[in-house]
């Protein structure tokens, strides 16, 4: 009977009187009610009930503690005796459920929390694939459908208290999906030629461009606050902290994170210990050991533990027979398949698919923890006059899980951050099972990230007798924590096993169903425990902390205090670029290095040098062509033109 009840109230919709301001708080419950007959409601002035217990004064002052919009039963015409006391409660604030149920335990049970009118939600920016008129970009955001962005919309579009950072290139701080969204813009590069002219504005539109404004495309989350600053060292992601940042997106990748390495890496984990989790995309190409295989690569701050990794799935096509030509080879093959790793696949007789390309795939290693869509309308290009606005890569794809979490914030900011990250993984779509992702396996994270089911989740882990529901996986690795404050955790259909972790913790009841089964390994465990005193109360943005800078103080010494200056040459016979310090400071124990652009400002080499030593780079681009030689070293950079 008790399954029925709960089943009936999900599809339950009741009106009430509700005069008040329409952007109050409302929370809507259904309980059974014993003796309800014995509660006299009448009207106040305001619209709201005023709520009089015949039996219990305490009962009545609880009730004058909050405001009540409705209490009336919800199945008046019912013949079922379970149904006849239960009662729809419309009121401001949880609390007053949780005050009735533990000062009245055998009168106020079966309390369940719904959402009325709930649904997914179609801005009109959406574009081509919206049920509503769109007046945004006319290009398919089959991204945006990929994840259920609108029914996780339905639930939050952001909150105001959530601040997302981004460390990237320029972003169009003009554009209409930008203007007015940024409160803080810690450094600008107006570049108007290349990538860093498109890039910034392209990773900003997916995580936080303005929604609903008749223009571009809309961000995952909308109404979250932004930060932005520059790209391509530790210092601008502190800056980003300093700034407030609960969440950074940094779609760049180093394969070194210079002298300070490991100072960084504890400056991250200190961070996240705080709260505030770094998100980074994974990289696509970039061959870090220089052995000519760049597939399992690690680049930072990507590969870094406490930093959520991202690579990319794409998300157009449901079968290959939607997208069949001919290749290269002259054979049928097909692209872009949802939740396929692989851009193109060969496509055999019988309709199997085989990657193809895959020393061009995007990156894939054991350190990744999620994947996202990596192909969408990218707001930068068409801003810059590119010839195509459709693309992307795991640049595109670390800004979905970035706004993701803005969203699981803005419904729960007591989270932490180790339960955030839990929660992204735990309601991500299972990938590694698809035909075409085979070689792929351990390299893709949890799955791909599933917006509607986060925020959900999300909420759960909020609402007053919420039930968080982890179902229907199979983790074989991660680390998974919930402890802050879930009423119920159910786990129906659901494997834990080898080296994954669990530590689980609910106010209420943890609930194995059927087909759940905790195995772990000797490097796994599984913790499970109930704490009715977990704290429920709201929790809000404290002040940044002030972190010591990671970076030394500079040596006042001639030697570091004068500019070093490099010497950079190429040579055709060797098809290398050589470069060499020009002052040699014997004393210094540091790296610089060496990015190599093309004439389109595409970094298609990265390279680090211990100084002062010589440093070489092999190079295969045809003569003509003009490329810039990028050195950064002491927080200084010198560039480099030349012409092969």
């Amino acid at each position: 009977m008790k399954r029925i009840f709960f089943y009936v109230f999900t599809f339950c919709i009741s009106y009430g009187l509700l005069s008040q301001n329409e952007m109050e708080d409302r929370y809507y419950f259904h309980s059974n009610i014993d003796k309800g007959d014995l509660l006299t409601v009448s009207q106040n002035e305001d619209g709201t009930l005023k709520v009089v217990s015949r039996e219990n004064n305490l009962e009545t002052n609880i009730y004058s503690e909050y405001k009540v919009f409705e209490l009336q039963k919800a199945f008046p015409n019912t013949k079922d005796s379970l149904l006849k006391t239960v009662y729809n409660i419309v009121t401001n604030r949880v609390e007053l459920l949780g005050s009735l149920q533990y000062n009245f335990p055998k009168k106020y049970t079966r309390i369940d929390q719904y959402y009325p009118n709930e649904g997914p939600y179609y801005p009109n920016d959406y574009g081509a694939t919206s049920p509503v008129k769109n007046l945004g970009t006319t290009s398919a955001l089959y991204d945006l459908d990929l994840i259920k962005a609108p029914q996780a919309w339905g639930i939050t579009k952001g909150s105001k208290k959530v601040v997302i950072g981004i460390s990237d290139a320029r972003i169009d701080s003009m554009h209409q999906d930008f203007a007015g969204r940024i409160s803080n813009y810690i450094k600008y590069s107006n570049s108007s030629k290349g990538l860093t002219c498109a890039h910034g504005s392209n990773v900003a539109g997916i995580a936080v461009a303005r929604m609903d404004n008749a223009v571009g495309r809309p961000g995952i989350c909308a109404e979250c606050d932004v930060v932005a600053t520059s790209y391509g060292s530790f210092k601008q992601i502190e800056e980003l902290v300093e700034a407030g940042a609960k969440v950074i997106n940094t779609s760049w990748v180093l394969c070194h994170m210079g002298t300070y390495h490991e100072n960084i890496e504890a400056r991250i984990n200190e961070f996240y210990d705080d709260g505030i989790i770094i998100v980074a995309a994974a990289g696509n190409t970039n061959d870090c050991k220089r052995n000519g295989v760049v597939l399992h690569d690690n680049g930072y701050p990507a590969s870094f533990e406490k930093v959520i990794s991202v690579t990319g799935v794409f998300s157009e096509f449901s079968a290959p027979s939607e997208n069949i030509f001919i290749g290269k080879e002259g054979t049928e093959a097909t692209a872009y398949l949802k939740d396929r790793h692989a851009r193109e696949f060969s496509v055999d007789k019988d309709q199997n698919i085989t990657a193809k390309y895959v020393q061009w795939v995007m990156r894939y290693n054991p350190s990744i923890d999620i994947s996202a869509p990596a192909r969408t309308y990218l707001i930068g290009h068409e801003l810059c006059g590119y010839d195509f606005v459709v693309g992307g890569a795991t640049s595109a794809a670390a800004p979905y899980i970035t706004g993701v979490l803005g969203l699981i914030w803005s419904v729960n900011y007591c989270l932490s951050s180790y339960e955030a990250e839990s929660i992204l993984k735990l309601s991500s779509e299972d990938i590694e099972v698809l035909p075409g992702n085979e070689r792929f396996i351990g390299g893709l994270g949890s799955g791909r990230v599933d917006a509607y089911r986060a925020v959900k989740m999300a909420r759960e882990t909020k609402a007053l007798f919420g039930n968080l529901e982890i179902e229907n996986r199979d983790f074989y690795r991660f680390n998974f924590k919930i402890e802050n404050a879930p009423y119920n955790i159910t786990l129906r259909n659901q494997t834990f096993r080898d080296s994954s972790t669990v530590d689980f913790k609910a106010r209420n009841s943890i609930v194995l169903k059927p087909n759940t089964a905790l195995r772990p390994d000797k490097l796994g465990f599984m913790k499970l425990s109930i704490d009715p005193d977990i704290p429920t109360e709201e929790c809000f943005p404290k002040p940044p902390k002030q972190y010591v800078d990671i970076y030394k103080k500079r040596d006042t010494s001639d030697s570091l205090e004068s500019d070093i200056k490099f010497e950079v040459a190429y040579k055709k016979e060797e098809k290398a670029i050589y470069i060499r310090p020009l002052i040699n400071d014997k004393k210094s124990n540091e790296n610089y290095f060496v990015q190599v652009l093309n004439s389109s400002n595409k970094i298609i080499k990265s390279e680090q040098f211990k100084y002062p030593e010589a440093g070489s780079i092999k190079l295969n681009i045809p003569s003509g062509q003009v490329i810039v030689v990028k050195i950064s070293f002491r927080h200084k950079n010198e560039n480099h033109s030349l012409k092969i």
